[in-house]
């Protein structure tokens, strides 16, 4: 009985302690083996983006480069002042002008230029949840029955 262990549940023999010491070691030996393998992988994908991405840039740049130098800058000025303007959205008090402009912007980016603000003003609240119009979606996701 020189092989047990005393323990409070009875006793543990030296083959299962070397059993238990021996699948922790090895399993936490290839947790950390596939955290290196995982992170060189995304180093080494990073350093093909970067390389590719780069060239992107460059060759953009050099045409943007190309395209001014051909262009007189006089032409683009005549068009800017024989444009007419839009003329200023009505706005809502409240709605501070930085998100005028985010909203403008955003319009523009999705439309192309071919889109005119009117008018920016909240929406009235419909039925006064607490937890506003994203918790209340998560609400109704979260408690769809199954089907």
């Amino acid at each position: 009985m020189d092989y047990l262990l005393p323990l409070a549940a009875g006793g543990l023999t030296l083959f299962d302690a070397s059993l238990v010491s021996t699948s922790l070691v090895l399993v936490f030996g290839l947790l950390v083996a596939l955290c290196l393998i995982i992170t060189l992988e995304g180093k080494l994908f990073d350093s093909f983006n970067d390389k590719d991405g780069a060239k992107k840039r460059a060759k953009a740049m050099d045409e943007l480069n190309k395209s001014a130098q051909k262009k007189p800058a006089a032409p683009a000025a005549r068009a800017a002042v024989s444009a007419p303007a839009a003329p200023a959205p009505v706005v809502e008090t409240g709605i501070p002008g930085e998100v005028v402009a985010v909203i403008s912007a955003a319009i523009y980016s999705m439309e192309g230029g071919h889109a005119v603000v009117r008018e920016i003003r909240r929406m009235p609240q419909a039925g006064g949840s607490r937890r506003g119009a994203w918790g209340d979606a998560g609400v109704v996701q979260s408690t769809r029955p199954f089907m």
